[in-house]
């Protein structure tokens, strides 16, 4: 990338300076480059002057001038500026940003790709919901944003293993199989899988009710937990039979979002092995016995008390993710394990990391939790303990509705196959959640996602479009490369080969924040300055052959580059529109 070549050259120019210039000598700081807002100041600018005035007794004006000065020349680079107070500009060449035009159509679907994690093992831990329950848009949330983490992280290099973990013994367990196991007769009369999904959510509500509000239900719901875990012959067949259910359905949504697992991790195999660990270290101190329970004392650390074993002899979340995050290790062995996670589990997992360091000192810092903020819902947080659950896929299937509507009262889109509709809306759906940064709480509007205008999944799908159209109308099928920088010096022009080359760095630094926003918002801005080049510039209706060639190359290349950034975030681009 150019941005470490200006890097590199700043670097050589400093340490040219202390020999030259007798002076002191001194580790470099990092150097930090950005784009100037306003491209009067250049393509990049430096602050590494003022960063060095408290070892050089210069102001930083003459400290940015020494290290100008010293600055070898470079074909992709025009000029070098400095500005007060000490501000270092740099202004690339348009031979340098032609070039790039070339490389982008050359390297196609492979453009953006660096080798930030080459020889790493990263495991994702997404989605993970618990069967018996909903899977509502907060798991449709998850899963988006795991999925695009993923992807830009094996655009970095780095080799993802896809895991899920998901709960299917536990509390939320016994609270629905509670109703259920009295309401066996009405089950057999379920067909589908989703009147299936909704009987299990409806069984779960009133199952929690019972539980605060009834004590004896309460009681009941606690001993039906200690057979669950105990695989006893009363309720093993029903917990069998309504897992299934779940996990057929949970199926159906991975497939439809295009996801796909290296390992499903479930709570019923790793519980046995989550009491084992954390009973063998309670005589190390690491685990402690309070009022009849095992708990970890995060207060040492401060942190705060997590229990690990209830009073009842039953393991809890933590205990079970001590065993979880053994088995994955022994697995896979990654260097560093990501759980994608609410931000409502963030001092859980410090908890959880702190005591999986006690146990093993090897542990320290492989693992990360990726919090992100809260879909919000006019009528307030959604909670399934309640029964105020929107599912995932009856979002999907509203979205569908939605496009099919604008279709049918559009003159300008045409579409009528159901599979371009269904990644029409999948796009606004991903887009959607993934537009803004992680830790942002989303209040999701279907009019706005839907919309082929402004932010959304389908602007950016019709942009491809429009250009592949424009190309396709051309007739021409081996572009010839641009030769000349004089073929494309409209302003216009400029600003889209000003943004082009930048992609790569988007990408880079989406993958070191695990921040998809980055991705969609660069590919919106490029988007909206095609939009204004096509609006102001003549395409196919250019006299000159060789400008209009060079247009075409231009644009290919915009629409390159917008399909590489929508592939990251997972979403699909359509041939027509």
């Amino acid at each position: 990338m150019i941005k470490n070549r200006i890097e590199s050259l700043l670097k050589d120019s400093i340490k040219k300076a202390q020999t030259n210039k007798g002076l002191i000598l001194f580790d470099i700081p990092k150097i930090n480059l950005e784009h100037p807002e306003n491209n009067q100041f250049g393509d990049y600018s430096s602050n590494i002057a003022m960063q060095l005035v408290k070892f050089i007794h210069k102001n930083p004006f003459e400290i940015a001038q020494i290290i100008k000065d010293n600055i070898d020349k470079s074909d992709a680079i025009e000029k070098v500026e400095v500005v007060k107070p000490g501000f270092i500009n740099f202004y690339l060449s348009k031979i340098f940003l032609i070039d790039q035009l070339k490389v982008i159509n050359k390297m196609g679907v492979n453009f953006g790709k660096n080798n930030l994690g080459e020889g790493k093992t990263y495991m994702l831990e997404f989605a993970h919901p618990n069967t018996h329950k909903e899977f509502h848009i907060g798991h449709l949330k998850n899963i988006l944003t795991g999925e695009a983490v993923a992807k830009i992280l094996e655009a970095g290099g780095y080799k993802i293993i896809r895991a899920n973990y998901q709960g299917d013994v536990g509390m939320h367990i016994a609270k629905c199989l509670y109703i259920v196991k009295d309401l066996k007769l009405e089950s057999k009369t379920l067909k589908t899988i989703n009147e299936k999904i909704e009987f299990l959510g409806k069984s779960y509500t009133e199952g929690n009710k019972a539980y605060e509000s009834d004590e004896k239900a309460k009681k009941e719901i606690i001993e039906l937990n200690k057979k669950i875990y105990a695989r006893d012959k009363s309720i093993l067949a029903l917990w069998q039979e309504t897992r299934s259910w779940s996990l057929e359905y949970f199926d159906k949504i991975y497939e439809q979002v295009n996801t796909k697992y290296d390992r499903f991790y479930f709570e019923s195999e790793v519980w046995q092995r989550g009491l084992e660990i954390v009973k063998e270290n309670l005589d190390k101190g690491i685990f402690e016995k309070s009022e009849g329970a095992v708990i970890f004392d995060g207060e040492k650390h401060n942190l705060h008390k997590r229990v690990f074993i209830t009073k009842e002899g039953t393991p809890t979340y933590e205990a079970k993710d001590m065993a979880l995050a053994e088995l994955q290790f022994e697995e896979y062995n990654p260097d560093k394990i990501i759980h994608v996670v609410g931000p409502e589990q963030s001092e859980y997992f410090r908890v959880i990391f702190k005591a999986l360091e006690q146990i093993s000192k090897e542990l320290s810092d492989k693992e990360k939790y990726l919090p992100y903020g809260w879909v919000q819902l006019k009528h307030g947080k959604m909670s399934s303990r309640k029964g105020q659950v929107v599912r995932g896929l009856w979002l999907i299937e509203e979205v569908e509705k939605k496009i099919k509507e604008i279709v049918e009262k559009s003159d300008k889109i045409k579409i009528k196959q159901a599979e371009v509709i269904k990644k029409i809306a999948l796009g606004a759906i991903k887009y959607s959640f993934l537009r803004l940064s992680l830790n942002q709480n989303i209040s999701f509007d279907i009019n706005e996602s839907v919309s082929f205008e402004g932010e959304s999944g389908p602007y950016l799908q019709y942009s491809i479009v429009r250009i592949k159209s424009i190309l396709e109308k051309s007739k021409v099928e081996n572009l010839p490369e641009v030769e000349n920088v004089e073929y494309l010096e409209k302003s216009e022009e400029i600003k889209l080969l000003r943004k082009l080359y930048i992609f790569p760095e988007i990408i880079e630094e989406a993958g070191k924040l695990y921040e998809p926003h980055l991705i969609a918002s660069y590919i919106y801005e490029l988007s909206q300055d095609f939009n204004s080049f096509y609006g102001n510039v003549r395409i196919l209706q250019e006299k000159d052959d060789n400008i209009k060639m060079a247009r075409f190359s231009l644009i290919k290349a915009v629409a390159q580059v917008i399909e590489n950034g929508l592939k990251l975030l997972g979403i699909e681009t359509v041939e027509k529109m």
